[in-house]
């Protein structure tokens, strides 16, 4: 629990420091700034709870830092995931901020700061699991994601680029090898599984490049994935697989609907224009093939 108690503490000193801060144009709602704080903390409490069993079940070890396994496993994939999930957990204590209250920028460094915690937590709760260990890879890539709307804020055309994600459930792979572990695996249990998982920068090419023809709301995104073909190696640790490489058209939900324009509504899109949708796609990586819809 003394992870928790860590995002939670630090949740609270962010809350408190803003709140007392002698800032006119900050005016904080204190029955939303109640509603944000209890969600963000019931949230982080079972999804604690969610990973510690599905992910963390493992029998514990003593503290360990990664041994170079960490650069084989998932061959990179999982860092893009580290990258994502700093992401979106800066962007949800952001807008939950905002929402209670608090001016932009505050807003958006204190989502950074959140973030990167956040992953430091993991990393540490990884370094006593037998499989892992504290990756210093996986903690400066978490937090390049959880900072990455700050980044945008200060310069414009960072935000022309986006990151998404997607998932299809196309092979059995990754609870296969859990299987050989030992470990049964929850038919939700998605987080870790890899091959399934396709990772994405979304670019605005009409923010570069200025095109009579091309619709303002469709993109070109570059996907990153893992494919099948991994395997246990004598300590249980994965090896092998290739990376798989991909340019798909991608949409952009926020111009798509753009006459959709409640306040419910643009949150409503903000949120799922994290997600990539079916589009005609390329993969280009470990061989050349045609997809007319790829998730």
């Amino acid at each position: 629990m003394i992870f928790i108690r860590l995002f939670l503490c630090l949740s609270i000193l962010l809350v408190c420091i803003d709140t007392n801060a002698k800032n006119d144009s900050i005016k904080i709602n204190k029955n939303r700034l109640l509603i944000t704080s209890s969600l963000l903390g019931s949230s982080l409490v079972a999804s604690y709870y969610y990973v510690e069993n599905s992910w963390w079940s493992e029998k514990k070890t003593s503290f360990h830092f990664d041994d170079g396994a960490d650069l084989k496993y998932a061959l990179n994939v999982d860092k893009a995931g580290h990258f994502i999930g700093g992401l979106y957990a800066a962007d949800i204590f952001k807008r939950s901020l905002e929402w209670s209250g608090f001016n932009e920028k505050r807003s958006l460094w204190y989502g950074g700061v959140f973030g990167a915690t956040l992953q430091l937590a993991i990393e540490i709760k990884d370094g006593y699991a037998p499989f892992w260990g504290f990756s210093k890879w996986d903690l400066s890539i978490g937090s390049l994601g959880a900072f990455w709307p700050v980044a945008q804020h200060y310069n414009n055309d960072l935000q022309a680029i986006n990151f998404k994600f997607s998932y299809f459930k196309k092979t059995n792979i990754y609870s296969d090898l859990e299987k050989q572990r030992g470990k049964e695996t929850s038919k939700y249990a998605w987080q870790d599984d890899y091959p399934n998982q396709t990772y994405w920068i979304s670019i605005d090419l009409n923010h570069f490049y200025e095109s009579c023809c091309w619709p303002e709301w469709l993109n070109i995104a570059f996907g990153f994935s893992i494919d099948d073909t991994q395997y246990l190696n004598e300590k249980n640790q994965k090896n092998g697989g290739n990376n798989e490489w991909y340019i798909a058209l991608d949409y952009n939900i926020n111009k798509i609907l753009k006459k959709w324009n409640t306040p419910l509504a643009k949150e409503i899109k903000h949120w799922v224009n994290y997600f990539h949708f079916p589009a005609p796609t390329i993969r280009i990586l470990p061989k050349v093939e045609f997809h007319p819809l790829f998730l």
